[in-house]
């Protein structure tokens, strides 16, 4: 046994990885980790919707798991966490955080540290195992998780929360070299983690698991294929099964013509072979990259420099089959998130989106993920096949210097971020109030600025009421038109559609009107005096807390 292969070193290099992957994550993402729970990406609606997501998971497990996917907007809908990502696995890391007393914030912050973390080492598990290089896949790690597709979706948890990929990966590998159960077990629990966390997640996982195994000799070797397909074909039933019982509504929901994303609407958000030169990273932007981004504003697919010089050192001619082979399905890979990136540019993608939950996908760039996942895999393969070559002091230096490099390269520091305050105490009757009631806050939003429901719906994490309001990926058929009706308050239409929705608190918000319509605000609290069937609870600024009499 060699000294890398000891127990004790592998984790002692597991420990450095871990430590390094830490560093990497506070400083890409700098200043958040100076104030965890004061410091936040609201400024974007989906943060907010995706705060929501995490706390409610952990609110229905303690509270109601059967109904797990029912959330508390969009009320009377049901199923309403099926309308945007699950984020299940972010969830139940989060989960003990939240029953704590952490806020949402503050989970979701850690949560975000923590996937680039897993996503990370995931990928550097993959390298390591098909290297035996700890310093490849401490490199390879750190290209996968810290990107310039990644740094610009912080707002979108189940984006950093990748390592179902990697791990996908590895686990195919192993049961395509070992043909045992339980690396099936692991690459059913690999998919199943990734339908559990993102839609986008799990068809990247799917597309990535079918190009591997198309280029894999040893599959179309029918007399050894037996025993490998029965293994796999039992992972994806059980996968299969497991998934369907969990995830029901969003099948449910696909069925639903109205919540079908049109195939000819893909086109707007695919990507082009220019997202493939853009990066945001503070090097490459200033230099080059703003003359590609300011004029398509299109996704930052840009894999760097040096990425793409280890991965030619990876691409050279090789006599070892081993390498060859996983070369292939990389290679396969990236050409899989290559087409499908394109959308409906390519008539793949037409084909691609009578699959089951294509409809669901809004963003088919997005798939250009892949290729960022093969480029890192193949940089780790690079650097590995590059160190036997270094000798002395330039075999440790010249990974240590390559990160560097990769990272300087990532750099979007410092980000901005604004103040959280907390939740308004105007809500704080709300929670204290036993009686069961749904509640409505004011101004409700449709259209074009439906987005701007994203604050009510983190609001809702205090006291976790039914919501009128919502704000996720679809909304109800008819939203908007009971938007307009409910929005007249306290008209009599508004009062009758109030009660018949089972409201209790309309919450007023004079800033929201302020800044849409000013003179609105002055009139409904003039109104709402003279009104019986009203009660004023609480005033806290603008903000106004009325109560619904029966």
């Amino acid at each position: 046994m060699s000294s890398s292969d000891r127990p004790a070193t592998r984790r002692r290099a597991l420990v450095v990885a871990l430590v390094a992957y830490l560093a990497l994550a506070a400083l890409h993402t700098w200043p958040l980790v100076t104030d965890l729970g004061g410091l936040s990406r609201n400024d974007n609606a989906d943060t907010m919707l995706n705060e929501w997501a995490v706390a409610w998971v952990a609110h229905a497990l303690a509270s109601d798991p059967l109904h797990l996917f029912d959330g508390n907007i969009f009320h009377p809908s049901d199923s309403t966490l099926a309308y945007s990502e699950p984020l299940i696995v972010p969830a139940l890391l989060g989960a003990p955080l939240l029953w704590l007393g952490a806020s949402p914030v503050l989970t979701y912050n850690i949560l975000l540290v923590v996937g680039f973390v897993l996503t990370a080492l995931a990928m550097r598990a993959l390298v390591v195992r098909w290297t035996g290089d700890q310093w490849a896949g401490l490199v390879a790690g750190a290209l996968f998780a810290f990107n310039a597709h990644l740094m610009t979706r912080l707002p979108h948890l189940q984006a950093v929360h990748a390592y179902a990929l990697p791990w996908a990966l590895l686990a195919l590998d192993r049961l395509v070299t070992y043909v045992r159960t339980r690396d099936a077990v692991w690459l059913g629990l690999a998919v199943l983690a990734a339908a559990l966390t993102s839609g986008y997640l799990l068809m990247s996982v799917t597309f990535a698991l079918a190009a591997a195994l198309l280029v894999q000799p040893r599959l179309w070797a029918w007399r050894q294929s037996g025993p490998f397909l029965l293994r796999i074909g039992l992972a994806a039933v059980i996968t299969l099964s497991v998934g369907l019982i969990v995830l029901w509504p969003y099948v449910e929901l696909q069925t639903d013509d109205y919540f079908q994303r049109p195939l000819d609407g893909i086109a707007t958000n695919a990507t082009s072979p220019w997202s493939y030169l853009t990066t945001t990273a503070r090097l490459h932007y200033a230099l080059w990259s703003h003359h590609i981004f300011q004029r398509l504003s299109t996704e930052a697919l840009f894999p760097g420099v040096m990425a793409l010089a280890l991965c030619a050192a990876a691409c050279a001619r090789s006599r070892d089959a081993m390498l060859s082979t996983r070369r292939r399905m990389l290679v396969a890979i990236a050409a899989v998130g290559f087409v499908l990136s394109l959308g409906s540019s390519t008539p793949v993608y037409e084909w691609a989106f009578h699959l089951p939950l294509m409809s669901g996908i809004r963003a088919a760039g997005r798939f250009g993920f892949l290729v960022l996942l093969a480029v890192s895999a193949l940089a780790g393969l690079g650097l590995a096949r590059l160190r036997p070559r270094w000798t002395g002091v330039w075999r440790l230096a010249a990974p240590i210097i390559l990160l560097g490099a990769v990272t300087g390269e990532a750099y979007h520091g410092p980000l901005p971020f604004e103040r959280y305050a907390g939740v308004p105490a105007i809500y704080g009757p709300l929670a204290a109030d036993p009686q069961p009631g749904a509640v409505l806050e004011l101004p409700i939003f449709g259209g074009p600025a439906f987005h701007l429901n994203a604050p009510y719906v983190l609001a809702s994490t205090t006291h976790w009421r039914p919501l009128i309001n919502g704000y996720s990926g679809y909304r109800p058929d008819g939203y908007d038109r009971m938007a307009e009706i409910v929005g007249a308050f306290p008209a009599d239409a508004a009062l009758d559609r109030l009660r018949t929705l089972g409201v209790r608190y309309v919450v007023v918000h004079g800033a929201g009107y302020r800044e849409h319509d000013p003179a609105r605000f002055a009139a409904i609290v003039a109104s709402a005096a003279q009104r019986p069937e009203l009660r004023l609870v609480a005033v806290d600024g603008d903000d106004r807390l009325y109560r619904v009499v029966s």
